[in-house]
């Protein structure tokens, strides 16, 4: 008989803090899946789109079995559906039950963004992640996901590099080294070091369940039943390819769905914007809109976080519990482990 590779997983409850420094937030059970062993089976699904080159796919393939893990490629990772997506919404939501069943498979990477998860979340048996919980990475479209594994499971995620964008063409080293250390570490990584001070739009001091990604694909979660509380947690948010008004619109229609309850601090990362056309709305700096929007957070509001859809990026624990500070050119932290 085959048995699962597989350790048990902790489960933590959120404590409640009120205090001067620390507003309360909302207690949340969280699962932490097992750290990546050595020589582990990775497996690599496509839940959004298609690849755009198969060849930066094989390469970052290849790139994962340097290291000495061995690479599952789920059934329909190649397929293509309708123009934009990976294969119908049934072969993706079954790449996903999948490998997450497998007791060989230790963690699962998502091979690119795009479009196309907000489409499985009906068909996901969420149980099956409960019972099962691994090692989830990706960023971009995948934050369908993982807002829905988090509300839904508990489970903590990674919003992060992923085989056909960030491991095909070097890997950038110091994105690469946190990478690892966030899948593998049973210890808090504490400060997140970048080589640029964080901007600091409104001053303070706040922690919580650290949650957030792509923000045109977080607000669309809005009132859907799949998005878990914000309140009092700290938010990190990136895009691209979004034109200034519309990240504004965003802003905007997220600080009306939280005002009840904001973030306890909210953190934004790259917007990789591109060029306005002599047709298009005016420009205008996207900063400027990220200083006007005081009200997404109760506590401290910082810009210029190493995150994204750029080559130098950390890969962010969805779900831990996190510190937010102004002070000393700012910081986040990552109080507890992401694995067990």
């Amino acid at each position: 008989m085959m048995t699962s590779k597989r350790a048990p997983v902790r489960r933590d409850a959120g404590i409640l803090r009120n205090s001067a420094n620390y507003p309360t937030w909302v207690p949340m059970r969280v699962i932490r899946p097992v750290a990546l062993p050595r020589n582990a089976t990775i497996g690599i699904v496509s839940p959004s789109s298609p690849q755009r080159d198969e060849a930066r796919l094989q390469r970052g393939i290849r790139y994962l079995q340097s290291l000495g893990y061995s690479v599952k490629l789920g059934t329909h990772v190649l397929a293509t559906h309708g123009g934009y997506l990976a294969g119908t919404d049934e072969q993706r939501a079954e790449d996903l039950h999948a490998m997450f069943r497998d007791p060989q498979v230790d963690a699962v990477f998502c091979a690119r963004g795009g479009y196309g998860c907000a489409r499985l979340l009906p068909l996901l048996d969420f149980s099956v992640f409960r019972r099962h919980p691994k090692i989830f990475v990706g960023f971009s479209d995948v934050t369908v996901l993982q807002m829905a594994l988090l509300k839904r499971t508990g489970l903590v995620t990674f919003s992060g590099a992923m085989p056909s964008v960030d491991m095909a063409d070097g890997f950038d080293p110091r994105s690469e080294e946190q990478f690892w250390r966030v899948l593998t570490s049973r210890r808090p990584l504490g400060t997140l070091y970048q080589p640029n001070p964080l901007g600091v739009i409104r001053r303070g001091d706040a922690r919580g369940r650290l949650m957030g990604g792509n923000l045109s694909v977080l607000v669309s979660l809005l009132g859907t039943g799949y998005l878990p509380p914000l309140g009092n947690s700290i938010l990190a948010l990136e895009d691209v390819g979004e034109a200034t008004y519309r990240i504004d619109r965003m802003l905007v229609q997220l600080a009306y769905a939280t005002r009840a309850m904001p973030a306890a601090g909210t953190v934004y990362g790259s917007w990789s914007q591109p060029h306005a056309s002599a047709h298009s709305t005016p420009h205008r700096d996207v900063h400027d809109v990220l200083s006007e929007r005081m009200d997404l957070a109760s506590g401290p509001i910082l810009s210029g976080l190493m995150y994204g859809h750029q080559a130098e990026k950390f890969t962010l624990p969805l779900g831990v519990e996190a510190r937010l500070r102004s002070a000393r050119g700012g910081s986040l932290s990552l109080l507890e482990a992401a694995v067990v």
